[in-house]
């Protein structure tokens, strides 16, 4: 079982990225608070799109932090996600959860 956490790098649908410290500091927040309530992590860094009411096709850095457990911490993970939708200006955050799919 895996919470993952995931969102995208833009804030709101501006195709500019956000601040790369910021960035990096959240990631940095959240991958050790992932290591110390489940003993590690896994990050990937892919590519997504989508396409911008303007028509242009808008591709960004994602970055999925995931974690394994043997006992959930839902909230924590509720917590790291409203501190990345916040910290990012996201509209929402994806966290999946097992098989499980959910935005906050």
């Amino acid at each position: 079982m895996r919470p993952q956490l995931s969102a995208r790098t833009t804030l709101f649908s501006w195709p500019a990225p956000a601040p790369l410290a910021v960035v990096d500091a959240l990631r940095a927040e959240i991958k050790l608070a992932l290591a110390a309530a489940f003993g590690g992590y896994t990050e990937t860094v892919s590519t997504g799109g989508y396409v911008a009411e303007s028509g242009e096709l808008i591709e960004e850095r994602v970055y999925l932090v995931q974690a394994f457990y043997e006992v959930a911490d839902d909230e924590l993970i509720s917590s790291l996600a409203a501190k990345i939708k916040t910290a990012l200006q996201q509209e929402s955050v994806m966290v999946r959860k097992d098989h499980a799919v959910f935005f906050q």
